[in-house]
């Protein structure tokens, strides 16, 4: 993990304890210095490599991209800004697109995605556009999302094909950028500044075509209603925000908080994977499956998310008694335990036979009142691909998805 060659987020506050114990730093000088050199592995080669004598990374550096603020899930528009403080919130569109993270300084663009890498060539239909910014130097944090002809975001794989590739594949379709935060401009950091601040120091900046249309309110029903607009125009839902929080890396708090649309389905359980840590002995991650017209059923697929300790305990001996064989750490079982599964949408996917997966799948709860002839069907669940997503060809193995923005 610190260096860098384990890429698993969840250890990520293990490690920043790790390192202030080893550099004998503050925690929070940790986190800054994760945050200001884009990851734990960088800030560990800051503060326990040659340079750990040097004062901590504190401050922004143009063109090194810096790790995201994220946002914590709420179940509703009104649970979201009950959990905020006094005041106006920010409410915002969620377009499902790329991070991106835009650096301007000297005439010189770039745009880096969420894990730190340059995607400034994938982008290049907007580098004009960010040329013109009224700023000589800024870092600017947004998303960049394919649009298609009709004015509504394209799924996720489409703008992330899009800016892989570095080219537009259908007629019509063009890039667009999101913007919707400002962590520096003209030589002064805002990370620290609340974010009314920062947005108007966007909004000086930066022309409306460029932002996501956000709200400022509290009202309840005018949040509602904006989240509703979001959802007819082919978005995600909304991200609500404390317009008094400084610009953060670390656990996923209530400053920023996103609220989306979900659905739940019936899905028949095909095999199971043994856990690990502290679900060690437990079966925990379910192969999900739906039915084919025949009969049949076919894997669309996995989540160990929304399990309590005593779900885990219950189906650990349930499927065993379904065990048909095993393979290493899977436990195929005779289909027969339902499952209800909530999802937020259906993508296209090279990895499960039916070419399709659910996106942020997580347990609801055991159907043992099912039989498993009633789950969903695969063709039901294709109908839900955006429109004119459900015959096309599988772009690329999944091996390469892995790596897109890899030279």
């Amino acid at each position: 993990a610190l260096t860098g060659s384990l890429r698993q987020g969840s250890v990520g506050g293990v490690m920043q304890l790790a390192i202030a114990r080893l550099a004998g730093r503050d925690q929070a000088q940790v986190r800054r210095a994760v945050m200001v050199s884009g990851g734990v592995a960088n800030a560990a080669r800051r503060l326990l490599g040659p340079e750990r004598d040097a004062p901590p990374p504190a401050t922004l550096e143009l063109f090194r991209p810096i790790a995201p603020m994220l946002a914590s899930h709420a179940e509703s528009v009104d649970q979201a800004l009950s959990r905020l403080g006094a005041g106006d919130a920010a409410i915002e569109w969620k377009v499902d697109g790329v991070r991106a993270q835009v650096h301007k300084a000297q005439g010189r663009i770039a745009l880096f995605s969420r894990q730190g890498n340059d995607i400034t060539a994938g982008c290049r239909p907007l580098l004009a556009a960010f040329e013109a910014l009224g700023a000589g130097a800024a870092v600017l944090d947004g998303e960049v999302a394919l649009v298609g002809a009709d004015g509504k975001v394209r799924p996720f794989q489409d703008s992330f094909s899009a800016i892989a590739s570095r080219q537009v594949s259908r007629d019509g379709d063009t890039l667009r950028a999101f913007l919707f935060d400002c962590l520096h401009r003209d030589g002064v950091d805002l990370l620290d500044e609340p974010l009314a601040t920062r947005l108007e120091a966007l909004q000086a900046i930066a022309p409306a075509g460029l932002l996501v249309p956000r709200l400022r309110s509290r009202d309840v029903a005018a949040a509602q209603s904006f989240y509703a607009e979001a959802l007819a125009a082919g978005h995600e839902g909304v991200v609500i925000k404390d317009l008094a929080s400084p610009y953060q890396l670390g656990a996923r708090g209530r400053a920023w908080q996103k609220v989306k649309e979900h659905t739940t389905v019936d899905l028949v359980v095909l095999a199971v994977e043994w856990g690990s840590g502290r679900r060690k002995g437990l079966l925990s991650n379910l192969h999900l499956g739906a039915r084919r017209v025949d009969g049949t059923f076919c894997m669309v697929g996995k989540t160990f998310k929304g399990l309590t300790d005593e779900m885990l305990r219950w189906q650990t001996a349930r499927l065993q008694e379904l065990e048909t064989r095993r393979d290493q750490h899977v436990v195929f079982v005779r289909p027969e335990l339902v499952v209800e599964i909530r999802f937020n949408d259906v993508q296209r996917s090279p990895r499960y036979p039916g070419g399709i997966a659910l996106r942020f799948a997580r347990v609801v709860r055991h159907r043992s009142d099912k039989p498993a002839r009633d789950v969903e069907p695969l063709e039901a669940l294709v109908t839900r691909l955006p429109e004119g997503m459900g015959q096309e060809p599988r772009v690329r193995a999944a091996r390469r998805q892995l790596s897109l923005f890899e030279d």
